[in-house]
């Protein structure tokens, strides 16, 4: 028999709707999974792009004690050396070509200026030596000539020393007042002549190259506990010539070696290789570095302790970690949605076999053998699905994404499940030759091997749900990945209650039909008595839809969780609608200004600092501010505030400090002036000041007048509307701009994400999808069931039963079916983010916020429930009043 005759000829209705939900399942099944795979991969790159170069590339370093490298030819000697230790891996990503950042560098630390050659003196002044190996193509000079050769000048007193050239940035030459033509004199021993030659400015200010030379770019300021005076720190570039004259043994010299790495090079597929050859890397260069051979030579200069560094393999191991987690929820999703899929392709598969089902049951019954019969209803499966499938699997190519096994996998999964599902109901169908039987007039007990699987689908998932909660989804995630059994879990729990359900709904059914049997009216006893005496293949239907409506529902619960969550990441990292953090001091003339900026409601300075506690070497945060004013701008938002501690005698300071801090009756704190802090209450956290509990003080504004210094404000906390960070940098008119952090730019930083923008998306698919497949679910059943309704309504119809009647005896044999999925599927999607909650970390998509507990909002859930129960009713309804064009003569006929 031709298959293809059947399929798209004599049966091409059923065969049109197997296609189509083949391919659209093939498309998402393969086209999801890569869409995901691509928000991985751009998730790492924009982290590695985002953090400081220094901790995504590779770095040697060496201390220099006595022998020094002379010239920039042995640098580039030593860096041909680690190039050569690189493994292969690593090798592949490293990013050595012209314009990276690969680079090599000789640094002074800690450089004091002792004095000027002429007028000007400042004091608290830190001007340290910098050469960068390829200074020539990073920076121009804006005004002078560049450095040049090493000379000498006459200090006061007469004796002669060694000159170099050097040049600054602008504003390291205005701030620390060190214009073109001043000669510096460094170090307090073995001293040098500096001699400011030009102003330079770097080509690509906002190349991450820079990040590894950050010191010669910016002033840093560091202030002392227990002093007004700050120190002043940057780093003049200097020529190659002078490299032979940079001793080690006066000052402290660092040389650098830096390998760029390519971070578009990195994905989640090779990062566990990377890692183990950076691994590798590290050991040997850090031995080099010591001065010790490792089949290459040995390094020239120093052979003082060296050592090789890099955050990457931190930064990949942290992404990896971070990758489980994220994959936990879309996994789970997309299983929903790949267990879903299968089942209504298998209700497809089963309305294109009974489709066929007469014209294979004459091929048995004239001698045609099983395995013949099988083989067509196969085949005729086959010659649909597997076109399909693959029409799907080419159609997903155009998702932007890496290929990943699950694109490859899921379509030919889905298309090899249609094809023995028809095969396996094909054979149980026509096991015997004409054997048939009416399953709504002969009701057939379910089988004691039918009931034990069903009762094992139960306790797994049940004892899975308990694992999951009690274990969590990953564990080891970076070394073994996800559990796969914990994967289907959730699924399984849909598959339970749609089993218990499918037991369970016929008991209510008869107990109405019992009540309404005494009613003079037989519509509404017919309809729950077919109900209940649905034919067996109705579980199909309940399997697919309580899934569906299960995980829609829970995708929707999960989105809203995530949803309130990144706002409130945003509250955190924020701490207020906006807060300025200046690295200089905020005048009360500039807070005014602040003030009246459009949108402006409340200003809260405040000072932030590090400061000494005790008389040791421990050092943590100080942060003076008016609690109770904080507490006011705080008022309705996610966030709060522990009240002002209680007043304490002069000249003591009262204060709430972190947990381990609490068990000392005072505390001496170095910060402008010697504090006495007597603890009175613990704080845990600052919102977007300093989110560590340790080390934390927190005073009165004016804490630091009362001990007879000053306040200096660096913060400031306001509260407002739409605020702009524009508007308030411009008001607060700083010599140095300062950082503006607004809730709306955290916001929108935090759900821009690669990762938090792929979860939204996809959940959106997810749910549209699933909806999408219940609703052609029910259509399904209509149809397969169509030829029998109609035919039994004909025959009611000779009766007297109404068009009417005949469509509201329709409605009452399908509603009572997906009203109760509905609401079981309701319950179960509403049930699941509470029950498998605490075993899902979903930080990764909120800002690294965990989410403690998810809002139980039954709208959307319920509207989603409703509206699908609705349109399937409805569906119920048009397939009726459409049946009602059969005429008598065509269901009547001979023999019925």
């Amino acid at each position: 028999m031709n298959v293809l005759v059947l399929a798209t000829r004599v049966h091409r209705g059923a065969a049109a709707v197997l296609a189509v939900l083949t391919l659209t399942a093939s498309l998402l099944i393969g086209g999801l999974p890569r869409a995901v795979q691509g928000a991985y991969d751009n998730a790492l790159h924009e982290v590695m792009n985002s953090v400081p170069a220094h901790r995504t590339d590779l770095a040697v370093l060496q201390s220099v004690d006595a022998d020094v490298i002379g010239d920039a030819e042995g640098f580039d000697a030593a860096m041909d050396r680690w190039q050569r230790l690189l493994p292969t891996d690593l090798r592949a990503v490293a990013d050595l070509g012209p314009g990276s950042r690969t680079h090599a560098a000789a640094t002074t630390a800690q450089t004091p200026v002792s004095g000027r050659i002429g007028p000007g003196h400042q004091k608290h002044q830190y001007v340290n030596i910098g050469w960068l190996s390829d200074a020539d193509r990073r920076v121009r000079y804006v005004e002078g000539t560049a450095p040049g050769p090493v000379t000498t000048a006459e200090r006061p007193g007469g004796e002669r020393i060694s000159q170099f050239d050097i040049a600054l940035t602008r504003e390291a030459s205005q701030r620390m007042d060190i214009p073109v033509g001043t000669t510096l004199v460094l170090g307090h021993s073995d001293m040098i002549a500096a001699r400011v030659t030009a102003i330079f400015e770097p080509v690509a200010p906002r190349d991450r190259y820079w990040d590894h030379n950050r010191d010669m770019l910016a002033v840093r300021i560091e202030s002392q506990p227990g002093s007004d005076n700050n120190d002043t720190y940057i780093t003049a570039l200097t020529s190659a010539a002078t490299l032979a004259e940079l001793d080690g043994r006066a000052r402290q010299l660092t040389y650098r070696w830096i390998i760029g790495v390519d971070s578009a090079a990195i994905d989640a597929r090779n990062a566990r290789q990377v890692i183990d050859a950076t691994s590798v890397f590290v050991d040997k260069a850090g031995t080099l570095a010591m001065g010790q051979t490792i089949g290459q030579g040995v390094l020239p200069g120093g052979g003082s302790p060296g050592r090789a560094t890099t955050g990457l393999a931190t930064l990949l191991g942290d992404y990896l970690v971070r990758l489980g987690n994220a994959e936990s929820l879309l996994l789970l999703i997309l299983a929903g949605l790949a267990a879903v899929a299968l089942g209504v392709i298998a209700l497809a598969v089963q309305l294109l076999t009974e489709r066929i089902r007469p014209t294979l049951a004459l091929m048995r019954a004239r001698g045609g053998s099983l395995g013949q019969v099988v083989g067509t209803g196969a085949g005729v499966a086959a010659a649909v699905a597997v076109p399909a499938a693959a029409a799907g699997y080419l159609l997903s190519y155009l998702v932007p994404g890496p290929l990943t096994p699950i694109s490859h996998i899921g379509p030919v999964v889905l298309a090899l499940a249609a094809v023995l599902f028809a095969a396996g109901r094909t054979a149980l169908a026509h096991r015997k030759p004409l054997h048939d039987r009416r399953d709504d007039v002969v009701s057939r007990r379910p089988s004691p091997r039918r009931l034990m699987l069903e009762l094992v689908v139960v306790v797994l998932a049940l004892g899975g749900a308990y694992l999951l909660r009690t274990r969590g989804l990953t564990t080891s995630v970076a070394e073994r990945g996800a559990d796969p059994f914990l994967m289907v879990v959730p699924v399984a729990l849909t598959v339970a209650g749609a089993l218990i359900t499918v037991r369970c709904y016929p008991y209510p059914l008869r107990a109405i039909s019992a009540l309404v049997d005494r009613r003079p009216r037989a519509v509404a006893f017919l309809g729950f008595t077919l109900a209940a005496r649905a034919r067996s293949f109705s579980a199909l239907p309940v399997l697919i839809l309580l899934p569906a409506l299960t995980v829609s529902v829970f995708a929707a619960v999960i989105s809203n969780g995530l949803t309130s969550t990144q706002r409130e990441a945003a509250w955190q990292r924020a701490g207020a609608d906006a807060r300025i953090d200046s690295a200089v001091a905020i005048p009360p003339e500039a807070i005014e200004r602040v003030r009246r900026v459009p949108g402006v409601r409340e200003v809260v300075p405040a000072a932030k600092e590090s400061v000494q506690i005790g008389s040791g070497g421990v050092f943590g945060t100080g942060f003076a501010v008016d609690l109770a004013a904080y507490r006011k701008i705080l008022a309705g938002t996610p966030l709060s505030m522990p009240a002002p501690p209680e007043a304490v005698p002069a000249p003591a300071v009262p204060a709430l400090v972190s947990p381990e801090l609490i068990g000392n009756a005072t505390l001496q704190i170095g910060w402008k002036a010697r504090l006495t802090v007597v603890p009175k209450g613990t704080v845990t956290a600052l919102p977007g000041v300093y989110g560590e509990p340790r080390g934390l003080v927190v005073v009165p504004l004016d804490a630091n007048e009362r001990a007879g210094s000053r306040t200096e404000i660096n913060t400031l906390l306001i509260g407002g509307t739409n605020l702009d960070p524009a508007r308030l940098t411009a008001a607060a008119g700083l010599s140095v701009p300062p950082i503006v952090t607004t809730v709306n730019g955290e916001l929108s930083r935090i759900t821009s994400t690669p990762l938090a923008g792929t979860v939204q998306t996809t959940l959106l698919v997810v749910t549209l999808a699933l909806g999408g497949y219940a609703l052609l679910a029910v259509i399904i059943v209509l149809v397969i069931t169509g030829a029998e309704r109609s035919t039994a309504l004909t025959y009611l119809r000779t009766l007297g039963m109404s068009e009417r009647q005949a469509r509201g005896l329709t409605v009452l044999e399908i509603a009572p079916m997906i009203v109760l999925t509905a609401l079981v599927g309701l319950v179960l999607g509403l049930a699941l983010p509470a029950a498998l909650g605490p075993g899902i970390d979903l930080s990764v998509y909120t800002g690294d916020v965990r989410i403690e507990g998810y809002p139980v909002d039954v709208l959307t859930p319920s509207l989603l429930a409703i509206g699908l129960a609705g349109v399937a009713v409805a569906g119920a309804f048009a397939h009726a009043a459409i049946a009602r064009r059969r005429s008598l003569g065509s269901a009547l006929r001979v023999g019925d």
